[in-house]
């Protein structure tokens, strides 16, 4: 393994131990669930907006992006 394969892998590893610890927090919990239902809802908005300017089929993928993970994140995430 090179080094800057080294470096890479000791930075991955970090993010995650961090990232694990910061799960354990209610409160992030509920700001990065927070987030990410505010992005789906807006891909959702965005798709009504480009679906009044014609843009059908573009509006179908983001609308029903945005509500598979929606509905995914209602679902899947109740921890």
């Amino acid at each position: 393994m090179s080094n800057l394969d080294q470096k890479i892998e000791n930075a991955a590893n970090k993010i995650e131990v961090v990232a694990n610890e910061a799960w354990k927090k209610r409160s992030f919990r509920i700001v990065s669930k927070s987030i990410s239902a505010t992005a789906e809802i807006g891909l959702m908005i965005g798709a009504a907006h480009l679906s009044e300017k014609g843009y059908k089929s573009a509006a179908t993928c983001l609308f029903g992006l945005g509500a598979v993970g929606l509905v995914c994140d209602l679902l899947f995430n109740r921890k």
